[in-house]
């Protein structure tokens, strides 16, 4: 193999493609970078196993070939050398790489010996803007469960139907959903799967970097291997699926409700940073919410014993309904505070004992709901 191409590209590619290696592997070839020259392009390749990422470079191939080497020492040599033009060759089981004035070689281990990872198959089933998938990510991942015992609560539920996708995150406690127009989709019945929240985080912070205003992306789905893949331009992400059966969620979700009120996000999320304070002493970070309809405020208020308490109020707007007090964990009121962006959030609740829902007003496909805690 011989290759020619720019170091800052290909420093680019391996911030990426480091996302999926393994850090402890027990098979050695998973700590390392599969590279293979093929006409005119070089294609970075990692995978840990559960998710795996490809990407195409632009490169001068002089001679086509593949070999893996450790992901993370080239990664850490490409950075610090200078940019500009480096070789890659194959030569006597190292790969060299030359730069104007460095040099550097790898051992390798064997090409043949790394896992294969998937590559699209067929016809893409759903297309969606890949920025406006990012932001859905975003809404919906922090609410998803981080306890293995309960796999099918650390994934985000993926369903469409018709031109519409739906992500969920559950676990237990809350619940993130947002819906999504798509671009295009390929009708397939009862689309409906689990997808792990940490795949689905490492790929909004690629879409990020990588995404422009207009690009889609378009998943595939590998029934057949269990499996989704995610591709955007010049890059590929793969994920094994959950099994299992995720919760019914739209019986989480109220129908009704008796209180509802507006509220700045901005003097919301400043509050909740003051009474998180004396709140993280409390079991469950629980704080109290109480509504005073006649002075049009919400006070928020944690008392710790033998420490200290602590009241934050802030004004609320356009009330429907009475007086009401109930608590919720800070912790998860801070999370939506920190993804909405509007400048208002919207709460709705039937009851001090039911779940609270929180609403974006400038967005209407996005609902968050927190459960409730005792106040006794």
């Amino acid at each position: 193999m011989k290759a020619t191409l720019i170091q800052e590209n290909l420093a680019k590619a391996l911030v990426h493609i480091n996302k999926a290696v393994s850090n402890r592997p027990n098979i050695p070839v998973l700590a390392n970078v599969l590279i293979e020259a093929q006409k005119g392009m070089l294609k970075l390749s990692s995978t840990n196993l559960e998710m795996g990422i490809s990407m195409w470079i632009g490169a001068n191939i002089a001679e086509e070939g593949k070999v893996t080497v450790s992901a993370k020492l080239l990664s850490e040599f490409v950075n610090s050398i200078k940019p500009g033009k480096i070789d890659l060759v194959e030569e006597n089981q190292m790969l060299e790489v030359n730069s104007v004035d460095n040099k550097a070689e790898f051992f390798i281990i064997p090409a043949d010996d790394f896992p294969r990872v998937p590559e699209p198959e067929g016809q893409n089933i759903i297309e969606v803007n890949a920025l406006q998938f990012a932001d859905a990510v975003n809404l919906t991942v922090f609410a998803a469960g981080t306890d293995d015992s309960r796999p099918v609560l650390t994934g985000i539920l993926m369903e469409s139907k018709e031109k519409e996708l739906t992500l969920v995150g559950v676990d237990g406690f809350r619940l993130s959903r947002k819906k999504l127009k798509l671009e295009k989709v390929v009708k397939i019945e009862n689309f409906k799967e689990i997808v792990p929240a940490k795949t689905l985080k490492e790929m909004e912070s690629i879409l990020r970097d990588v995404a422009e205003e207009k690009d889609v992306i378009k998943i595939y789905y590998l029934g057949t291997k269990n499996q989704l893949l995610f591709k955007v331009n010049d890059l590929e992400l793969s994920t094994r699926l959950i099994e299992g059966d995720f919760p019914d969620y739209e019986k989480i979700i109220p129908k009704e409700k008796i209180l509802r009120f507006e509220m700045d996000k901005e003097e919301f999320g400043n509050a909740l940073k003051v009474v998180s304070i004396f709140a993280r002493n409390v079991i469950g970070n629980k704080t109290r919410f109480k509504i005073d309809a006649t002075a049009k405020k919400t006070i928020l208020s944690a008392n710790v014993v033998d420490i200290g308490k602590n009241d934050s109020s802030l004004k609320i707007d356009a009330i429907q309904g009475d007086d009401m007090e109930t608590g919720f964990n800070v912790r998860f009121l801070m999370d939506i505070a920190n993804v909405i962006k509007s400048k208002k959030i919207v709460f709705e609740t039937n009851g001090p004992t039911a779940p609270g829902v929180f609403v974006n007003p400038e967005d209407l496909d996005f609902t968050h709901i927190v459960m409730p805690m005792r106040l006794e």
